[in-house]
């Protein structure tokens, strides 16, 4: 946590600094330096972080540990053999604290001290997605006094049902301040595209999300009922031509590291292209294939050109309609409703999209699980929702295992180097293959 601490030990200090000058007020100011910074601006920087979690290293590692990606050149070659480190993780534990939940949290004050419920709301929902993420990904972790640095400066770690608890009554308190409040018109843009998304929709997605993930699949169906609607309500990072709009896959593979991250001989690749059968017959994966790849001097690629998935203006998915009926989908499987309707729904929709041929499933049981699974795996590509449902339902899809001597995907993130350095409560090394504790 020691980026959070110095952050916050700024912060403070900032704001004793100035509540002392009263009597030289106006002489020396500067207009461009700021003491303080508006709600607008700070939940702009958490939703920012949202976007990066969603399409960056976190990401890409969930994709390659679930063989949607392959790892193909120097580091990402040890990736893809689930040879990672504490310090892998450095950035996307800064992310998600020092950079997201800390800026969520700073512009709810700001909608307090303002009257703004909206943007408190707003707020609730940012620091709750980077809440669940971070208990999904490393379990047990720091949030009850994790933003307090002067009363607790080693922050403990709760455990990772309690976040999810938490994290469930943020979202609540979130749909009461939202309203019906749309994505595109107050506080979304420009960091997500300016579609019909309503954030009360949004969060009840996300409940059923975490509910999801922690296996909680009759409340994962009723708030699935209640997430978003259609499809032109998705929340998406918004993405440009400009230089540091463009998406983040695109920047990626075109200017950072070329050749590192490709589809070779990857379990999605071979899925959509038809070298390992579909559970369910999908001529339209033809189609599909177009969209997500492209053959390059580096092998296959994910696509980058204009019309691709992952062109530079593209937007990435962060919660979306299809992910909502998916999850509906699982869990009414799993708990006795019609599974049947919202998974034909995705396939229709799917044909729209692309064409080709989506047809409908009528299995049951099992098989009709793993063709939900199996959906979402193909739709949802470096969703890190995959990296949960892989664990979760302990690889049921029997994604390929990579590496030497390995009997197991990963099961969860390293803590970062810089958690074990800085903060005394850490509670230790946990193996990469250890379950979390809500897949034990």
């Amino acid at each position: 946590m020691k980026t959070i601490k110095t952050y916050i030990l700024l912060f403070a200090l900032g704001f004793s600094l100035f509540s002392c000058s009263n009597y030289t007020d106006g002489i020396n100011e500067d207009p461009n330096n700021f003491t303080s910074a508006p709600g607008v601006l700070l939940i702009g920087q958490s939703q920012l972080e949202v976007a990066k979690l969603s399409g960056s290293n976190s990401s890409r590692f969930g994709g390659i540990f679930t063989d949607q990606f392959t790892g193909s050149d120097r580091q990402y070659i040890t990736v893809d053999n689930y040879d990672v480190v504490a310090n892998d993780f450095d950035d996307a534990w800064d992310d998600l604290y020092a950079d997201g939940v800390t800026q969520a949290r700073l512009a709810k004050e700001s909608g307090i001290e303002s009257g703004d419920v909206l943007l408190v709301g707003v707020s609730q929902i940012m620091e709750a997605l980077l809440m669940g993420e971070a208990a999904a990904l490393w379990g047990d972790v720091p949030y009850s006094t994790a933003f307090d640095y002067l009363t607790y400066p080693d922050p403990t770690y709760d455990t990772q049902e309690s976040v999810f608890t938490a994290v469930q009554s943020l979202l609540n308190d979130a749909i009461g301040n939202v309203g019906n409040s749309s994505v595109g018109n107050v506080y979304g843009t420009p960091v997500f595209v300016a579609n019909s998304a309503l954030w009360a929709e949004v969060a009840h997605s996300l409940k059923a999300r975490y509910y999801l993930v922690a296996k909680d699949y009759a409340n994962a169906l009723s708030e699935a009922q209640l997430g978003i609607s259609s499809a032109s309500a998705d929340l998406l990072s918004s993405h440009n031509d400009a230089t540091g709009a463009r998406n983040l896959y695109w920047q990626f593979i075109e200017v950072d590291r070329s050749g590192y991250l490709t589809v070779n001989n990857s379990n999605m690749f071979n899925l959509i292209t038809g070298v390992r059968a579909r559970l369910l017959n999908t001529p339209g994966d033809a189609n599909r294939a177009a969209a997500y790849f492209q053959a390059t001097s580096n092998g296959d690629e994910l696509n980058t050109t204009d019309d691709g998935f992952f062109a530079a203006d593209a937007p990435f998915q962060i919660v979306t309609w299809a992910e909502t009926k998916l999850i509906e989908a699982e869990a009414a499987q799993r708990t006795g409703g019609d599974a049947l309707t919202p998974f034909n729904d995705v396939r229709d929709y799917l044909q729209a999209t692309y064409g080709g041929g989506f047809p409908h499933s009528a299995s049951s049981g099992d098989d009709l699980l793993k063709e939900i699974l199996e959906e979402k795996y193909l739709s949802l590509p470096g969703s890190l929702q995959i990296f949960h449902d892989t664990r979760r339902t302990n690889n049921m899809l029997d994604v390929p295992i990579k590496g030497t001597g390995h009997t197991t995907i990963p099961q969860r993130f390293y803590y970062p180097q810089v958690e074990i350095n800085a903060n005394d409560n850490f509670p230790g090394l946990i193996d990469l293959f250890v379950p979390t504790p809500i897949n034990q």
